[in-house]
């Protein structure tokens, strides 16, 4: 269900955490307010409703008219279920529709793509947890998203495509945003990763084998933020936020779409939310990975 109010404030130990709904769009301050920790929930966003239309189209054509995704993991054993996830990602990943769509995104809300560089959107495909959450469903134990090698201005979307409660939903835990967390960040290699981790995910059938940075230490709970969204309902929010996958043990499997953007010249200058405690060594191997939003060129280093 969608939230209706204009903003609201979230508090613990670390510091005051704003929560701004449907106010992305011509904000003066927009990435300011997110690399301080604010989140924005837009219910209202026609390139959100696009995308997820988009989303909606793939899985169709690879179940057809008459499969029903939301049940997908109670008609066939994990193994097909990899074999058809992988096939719906692979579908709405490499088009060149998604691209379109986030480049009248960053149009949307009032800014000019040719400043934006942006990493190919991710639809997420989360069964029953006891039926899979390893390779394609890997769910996501707790973690910043600067643990894995990204920058620190990376600016995060996260919509579902089909409606979601919040036993369904990720999570954000805000009180972490300003407060180190014990991690394995410092030991973990994005060029390792995209060379030889990445790609193992649909070998993945009864558990997760490859190495993720995780925290090492406990986290408490009692502040984490999910929200319940309907389709194309979407948030943004610093990729240095602490978040993760919700286990879901709901009867309905989860379908949602994230991708990423970066402002070119924050990158540039070091700008962006501040480093607590993330040690990846090596977020320029990322950087092959990104497209200018105007020319969907893939951006290759950093230029003064």
């Amino acid at each position: 269900m969608a939230a209706t109010l204009s903003s609201c404030q979230s508090t613990g130990p670390g510091r005051t955490m704003n929560l701004h709904v449907n106010q992305a769009r011509n904000h003066l301050n927009l990435r300011d307010a997110i690399y301080f920790g604010a989140i924005f929930l837009e219910t209202q966003l026609k390139a959100a409703q696009d995308l997820r239309a988009f989303a909606a189209q793939s899985i169709s054509q690879v179940l057809g008219a008459d499969g029903d995704p939301l049940t997908l993991h109670t008609q066939v054993p994990v193994k097909e279920f990899v074999e058809i996830v992988s096939g719906i990602k692979g579908r709405f990943t490499n088009s060149d529709e998604v691209k379109e769509i986030i480049r009248a995104f960053i149009v949307e809300l009032g800014e000019d793509p040719a400043e934006y560089l942006f990493d190919v959107p991710r639809l997420r495909v989360v069964p029953h947890y006891d039926y899979l959450h390893a390779g394609v469903s890997y769910a996501y134990k707790l973690h910043r998203d600067t643990w894995y090698g990204s920058v620190q201005c990376q600016l995060n979307t996260w919509m579902p495509v089909y409606g979601v409660t919040p036993e369904q939903t990720m999570l954000i835990n805000p009180e972490y945003f300003s407060l180190p967390v014990k991690n394995s960040s410092v030991d973990w290699q994005l060029t390792e990763w995209i060379n030889n981790e990445r790609w193992k995910a649909s070998q993945a059938l009864t558990e997760e084998t490859r190495v993720h940075p995780i925290p090492l230490e406990d986290v408490p709970s009692a502040n984490e933020l999910r929200i319940g969204l309907n389709g194309g309902e979407m948030m943004m929010f610093s990729g240095a936020h602490l978040h993760g996958t919700v286990p879901n043990r709901t009867e309905e499997t989860r379908f949602s779409v994230d991708f990423r953007l970066m402002h070119l010249e924050d990158l540039k200058s070091g700008r962006g939310a501040n480093n607590v405690d993330n040690g990846c060594p090596d977020p320029e191997a990322g950087f092959k990975d990104y497209f200018y939003a105007h020319s969907f060129d893939r951006f290759q280093e950093i230029t003064a």
